[in-house]
């Protein structure tokens, strides 16, 4: 009987911590919604990042960079962390590349299996709309990696200082260009935080587009990771070309944003075009 009980208190107290963390996403994105629970299995229990940390250690950068104009020595301070951020750098970047891989598959898989096992017409009497339907895919995609995500996000927020300063002050120096040398730190430390909730999501999006278009598991699989390998091959050739101050601002700052945006968009509008006529 006090089994039976304690067993009781954990399942309330599981599902009040899952309400707590998820209560203020949309309800398509949340881990309760049905759609996006039977593809989690045990990624169920995943956390979100702590987003207070996040944007406190964002700010106390950013403040020092600003207190870098009076005291120009507290730039001084970051450079020599360049050598472990140079070291964590391609670790870093090959835990993003596998966490991108594995929503893209992830999110393709999860459309292209309903629509090859006949069950997507079963989800459509569900009480959720057909765009709420496609967001919930991605969101179940990128749920089984939060956790690497919310690492990946730490890294960024902890670690891209050192490596920001000496890439913006090769391009604008620090004593020539004071103020748009130290602004570009700053935004390229908030792009590089945005860009890891964004391009995730991007991914997932292109990959249940490709799941709708193309019916079959490892067709869609394939056809995401070559569209998304074009995306960034295609986003980091732009920063090599010589341009000018307001178009390398443009470049560094805005595409890497709004590009992400303008793919999520397209890829839900032809996959409802396509979902639709099934």
């Amino acid at each position: 009987m006090e089994s039976t009980t304690t067993e009781r208190r954990f399942v309330r107290f599981v599902k009040l911590g899952q309400h707590e963390i998820d209560s203020h996403l949309p309800r398509w994105a949340r881990r309760s919604n049905p759609i996006i629970r039977r593809h989690l299995g045990m990624y169920w229990k995943t956390i979100l990042p702590e987003t207070t940390f996040l944007k406190r250690a964002f700010v106390v950068q950013a403040a020092l960079v600003l207190l870098s104009l009076p005291i120009p020595g507290l730039v001084e301070l970051a450079l020599p962390a360049i050598t472990a951020s140079v070291l964590l750098f391609p670790f870093a970047m090959y835990l993003y590349g596998h966490v991108l891989v594995l929503v893209g598959m992830a999110a393709a898989r999860t459309i292209a299996d309903e629509l090859q096992n006949g069950t997507f017409q079963l989800l459509r009497v569900t009480p959720f709309n057909l765009e709420s339907i496609i967001a919930s895919k991605v969101a179940a995609a990128i749920w089984r990696q939060v956790e690497d995500l919310g690492l990946l996000l730490t890294a960024a927020v902890l670690m891209s200082m050192p490596l920001l300063i000496s890439q913006y002050a090769s391009i604008w120096p620090l004593d020539e260009q004071p103020l748009l040398a130290r602004g570009a730190i700053i935004a390229g430390l908030a792009v590089s935080m945005l860009r890891l909730a964004v391009e995730p999501f991007m991914i997932g999006a292109i990959g249940v587009m490709m799941g709708a278009a193309l019916h079959n598991r490892a067709s869609a699989v394939i056809s995401t990771l070559i569209a998304s390998g074009f995306y960034f091959l295609l986003l980091n050739l732009l920063r090599f070309v010589p341009l000018d101050t307001p178009l390398r601002l443009v470049v560094e700052f805005i595409f890497p944003l709004v590009l992400p945006l303008l793919v999520i968009a397209g890829a839900f509008q032809m996959t409802r075009y396509l979902l639709s006529r099934i």
